[in-house]
């Protein structure tokens, strides 16, 4: 029997419904009952295509890891019950679901359909220009882009597979490949679409901030540069970014309702939109949900009272709930269950700035920690009203930083990969800012078990799949997991 390894789910070929508006664009759903002969003939069907790649983006599997991945191995959120006990302990096994990359893999292989086919549809249609083509190709390569660099991030080795499978009557038995070559990929991937994606959508805020951009690349590419330790280039992408003109702070008194409760706004670059009740974040985060900030986060927002991100903005003290997506506005008032409308915001205009920051400080060729400085104040005193205050020197302000962004992204999927970020550099110079997460894991009877899960700097990754190791013998599992 023949089999297909990485679970890509896939459809042959990757159809969505006909477009009835614009306002659809994004909230199609797939649908499997043509086959390929019958599609890639015309510019409105490789648009739907396009636009499966993010409908695919928008099931629960892909935004689901996206949050647990990012949040649960770090120590802001924790959940009380949903068999998420060996995450929050970094005790992964290969038999845990939590560890099926299919969804990544299914929204790579939308792509690479777009990519493989879009060209046979612009031959075919007199009105489907090719700068119209190379725009949807850039956005497929973006969101493929996006989602190797999640997968790199929480796997670091991870079959780079950039062909469509358009059959599951096929032999697919792809390796791993190293870090460092789906890094390259990525980089090199966004580096061409940049050029070739629109600067930004006119129909709507929701197709704004909702499909892939200059801006959305360019946030996605500083992120890749960032994690493999290219300042200069990191600092040059964040740069371009700021040039478009096209983002900027919300003032402080709108942080919590035009970020998070409206969404699509002025901060924002790339967001997931959910036009309809989202299981991921209604599940999570209600009142009484599974997953609720850590007890000592009052603590966190405590220097400055005045923090605009603390008590009902980011969280609830007076029941630990993640306000963040569960909350109306600071009277404290809650969504209704049918309100979980939120989007799912990748990067927003604060990440970008602490970037550049972050690559000033750490740059050879272009230290900056006066502009540093600069740039982690403008998301500080947008918060808190007053100018940073610390020590201009490299230590201090990374020290800053990585306390800035945990305030400021909050369960937003982001802790776990910015700690992952800073312990590993200088070969895990500064572990101890991992290590350090036991004390906020265990208790008396069971810190040396948990000490010993943080210990190997191999587990900071995670296992593939076994199912995925079952059926592929030219997969190999990663280190701490041989056993």
């Amino acid at each position: 029997m023949k089999r297909n390894i990485i679970k890509i789910f896939i459809m042959v070929p990757m159809i969505f419904a006909t477009l009835a508006s614009c306002s659809d664009y994004l909230d199609l759903e797939p649908k499997d009952d043509l086959i390929q002969q019958e599609f890639w003939n015309n510019k409105e069907q490789v648009s739907s295509a396009v636009a499966g790649c993010y409908a695919s983006m928008n099931q629960s599997g892909f935004t689901d890891r996206v949050l647990k991945w990012g949040e649960f191995r770090a120590e802001m959120m924790v959940s009380s019950g949903g068999g998420l006990e060996n995450i929050m302990k970094n005790y992964m096994v290969p038999s845990d679901g939590l560890t099926n990359w299919s969804t990544f893999y299914a929204t790579i292989n939308y792509c690479n359909l777009v990519l493989e086919f879009s060209d046979d549809a612009q031959a075919q249609d007199k009105t489907f220009s090719i700068a119209e083509l190379n725009t949807f190709k850039a956005e497929a390569i973006t969101i493929r882009s996006l989602a190797y660099l999640i997968l790199v991030k929480n796997f670091k080795e991870v079959p780079l597979v950039l062909t469509a499978t358009a059959t599951n009557q096929i032999n697919f038995y792809p390796v791993k490949n190293t870090e460092q070559e789906v890094l390259d990929q990525i980089i090199s991937d966004l580096t061409s679409a940049v050029d070739d994606l629109n600067l930004g959508y006119s129909e709507s805020p929701a197709h704004d901030k909702g499909r892939m951009t200059k801006g959305a690349a360019l946030a996605i590419l500083a992120d890749a540069y960032l994690w493999n330790e290219q300042y200069t280039e990191c600092i040059t992408a964040t740069q371009s970014l700021i040039d478009l003109g096209r983002y900027s702070l919300v003032d402080g008194d709108e942080w919590f309702n035009s970020i998070f409760f409206e969404g699509n706004s002025s901060e924002g670059i790339f967001e997931l939109q959910f036009s309809d009740i989202s299981s991921t974040l209604r599940n999570s985060f209600q009142l009484g949900g599974n997953y609720v900030a850590y007890q000592g986060i009052a603590e966190l927002y405590m220097e400055f009272p005045d923090d605009i991100r603390g008590n009902l903005a980011t969280f609830d003290l007076n029941t630990n709930t993640v306000f963040k997506y569960a909350g109306v506005d600071q009277t404290g008032e809650y969504r209704g269950s049918d309100e979980y409308y939120n989007n799912f915001i990748f990067y927003r205009y604060a990440d970008v700035l602490l970037m550049q920051a972050e690559a000033y400080i750490l740059s050879a060729e272009n230290k900056n920690l006066d502009q540093a400085n600069t740039l982690i104040s403008q998301v500080h005193e947008r918060a808190v009203g007053i100018p940073l205050g610390v020590t201009i020197d490299e230590v201090s302000l990374l020290n800053a930083l990585l306390l800035e962004r945990q305030k400021e992204f909050a369960f937003e999927g982001k802790r776990w990969y910015d700690l992952l970020r800073f312990a590993r550099r200088d070969n895990f110079q500064d572990q101890d800012l991992i290590i350090n997460l036991v004390d906020f894991k265990s208790g008396a009877d069971d810190y040396e078990q948990i000490l010993s899960y943080y210990s190997d700097s191999d587990s900071y990754f995670l296992p593939i799949y076994q199912s995925e190791l079952d059926l592929n013998d030219n997969l190999v599992q990663n280190p701490y997991y041989d056993n």
